[in-house]
């Protein structure tokens, strides 16, 4: 039987039967022991666990018993992100939580075709609000207390109204061309960089993580903004926010079965696109003393390797969605850049079917940085990174059109380095811009944005102990359409350029939130 995952949004009411089942089974995963592997706790614990955060946030009781230091190592704490083991571990990971909820649903006199719905915020002005059975107190009918919603969930104006901001979960990943990153996440890939068994480490998100997987996180969980705290204090942190707590919010896995769905969108959406062939993937973890694993329905550790995550009609996954499509088409940025300039639909397809479009082997080169680490405080920060004049002339010419049309050469591609981003707050959107004139309205000024930033995991990968290096998290924006739209607009050369970070909700200095490093790169020949 194949388990077909459906759009939430899409269901009948808000508490069709898959949802009303849902919460009936999370209900009873959450009166199980956190010692037992198919229990609430225990499976979110494998996506990460802090033990203070889940006293503060109620979801542990001090002397409570936790499973053995054995299967606490075998489970525990092993969320895959910024590398490219990012979305197959989720895959598994998922594919573990829903059988073990459907188990329950059966168990329960419930529909034996039970499958997880998926959250696709991309369908425009309601598919952005929470689905309704989330923030319902209780059950229909006088069912008794809600398993499916949680307290700690502030939305991202933290008045506990969920209602993403389209602008800033849009779908750009889709458009990345090749899964893998380059070197130092020139470009960053689909899927993310090349990693072994890592957690949040000093890696570099890929373009799906980045977003809308992030962005999401951050907006539905966080931050309370309404009730007072004492100085010094900080406010309640969403669920959603943190990666050691994420899980124990019902709606992660509807966002995260959307995010499984992403992949299998991007991988339909072009012939192009395709995972990566390459055995450090295709049969990773390799070489380590960790595993990834899972618990089944018996509760016994299920090892898997990424392989066994490309197929979702194979028995072991068994199933599949309701549809895959790109809701728009996908068209690489620099084949729209052709098309913009004149060339000929045949010139266009000439880029595409000569690769020229998917390479990541070109040579990555230091333009230019600023001259010290930056503390983001408040609402906007600038610097300034001065641009080697020989290496930025070199971008420039690549962009010249007749250069294009003669020789059939792509443009150099030019990337925003985030690099080693540190510090104490996870729940912080902020929008980053180049070259924003002063005073501007950064909402007139789309065409300047160079990416969104969610920080969350940035504690996690701040801290030195456990198996964390405390080297932060680094994010890449690609910004040649920026460049270019520089060039098209008559400047032929730089010697610098200016970086603007907005946050909507004020980073404060206790925060302590820094960037060691702001740089430019360019990828060409």
């Amino acid at each position: 039987m194949v388990h077909v995952r459906r759009d939430v949004w899409k269901l009948t009411g808000d508490w069709d039967d898959t949802l009303l089942w849902y919460a009936k089974a999370v209900g009873v995963l959450q009166q199980r022991p956190i010692t037992d592997p198919t229990s609430w706790r225990f499976l979110a614990a494998i996506h990460g666990f802090n033990e203070q955060m889940w006293r503060d946030a109620g979801y542990l009781k001090k002397g409570e018993k936790l499973p053995s230091y054995v299967e606490r190592k075998l489970y525990w704490k092993q969320c895959q992100h910024s590398n490219w083991f990012f979305v197959p571990w989720h895959r598994g990971y998922v594919v573990s939580f829903e059988k073990i909820v459907r188990d329950a649903i059966v168990k329960l006199g419930g529909p034996q075709d039970w499958a997880l719905p998926y959250w696709n915020y991309n369908e425009g002005p309601q598919s952005l609000q929470l689905p309704a059975c989330f923030a319902a107190r209780t059950l229909p009918q006088g069912g008794g207390p809600n398993p499916l919603y949680v307290e700690r969930r502030y939305g991202p104006d933290g008045d506990g109204k969920v209602v993403l901001v389209a602008d800033l979960i849009q779908l750009g990943c889709l458009e990345d061309a090749v899964f893998e990153g380059g070197y130092m996440g020139n470009p960053p890939g689909f899927g993310g960089t090349p990693s072994t068994f890592s957690g949040h480490k000093s890696g570099i998100r890929g373009g799906l993580e980045a977003r809308p997987h992030n962005i999401v996180h951050t907006e539905v969980g966080g931050e309370d903004q309404v009730t007072p705290v004492p100085p010094g204090t900080e406010p309640a942190q969403g669920l959603m926010s943190f990666p050691e707590t994420a899980a124990l919010d019902p709606i992660f896995w509807l966002h995260h079965a959307n995010i499984d769905r992403l992949w299998q969108v991007w991988l339909d959406s072009s012939a192009d696109h395709q995972n990566p062939d390459v055995a450090d993937w295709y049969n990773g973890p390799t070489g380590l003393n960790r595993d990834f694993v899972v618990p089944t329905v018996s509760g016994h550790p299920w090892k898997f390797k990424v392989a066994q995550m490309l197929d979702t009609l194979a028995p072991q996954l068994d199933y599949r969605y309701d549809t895959s499509a790109a809701q728009q088409p996908v068209v690489h940025p620099l084949l729209r850049r052709l098309t913009r300039l004149g060339l000929a639909a045949d010139q266009v397809r000439q880029f595409s079917s000569q690769g020229l479009l998917m390479s990541n082997d070109q040579n990555s080169e230091l333009i230019g940085a600023n001259h010290a680490p930056l503390d983001l405080v408040g609402n906007s920060v600038q610097t300034s990174v001065v641009l080697d004049k020989s290496s930025s002339q070199k971008v420039f010419n690549s962009l010249k059109s007749n250069l294009l049309v003669a020789n059939l050469t792509p443009p150099d591609r030019v990337f925003l380095n985030l690099e080693n981003i540190r510090g104490k707050r996870d729940s912080i959107v902020l929008q980053v811009y180049i070259n924003l004139p002063p005073g501007a309205d950064p909402a007139l000024h789309p065409e300047l944005r160079a990416g969104v930033l969610s920080l969350f995991g940035l504690c996690q990968a701040s801290r030195a102990d456990d198996d964390h290096g405390g080297h932060g998290i680094t994010e890449v924006f690609e910004i040649t359409d920026i460049i270019d739209t520089l060039h098209l607009n008559g400047i032929t050369s730089a010697d610098q350029l200016n970086i603007r970070f907005i946050s909507k909700t004020p980073v404060r200095p206790e925060d302590q939130v820094t960037v060691s490093r702001v740089s430019i790169t360019r990828l060409g020949g």
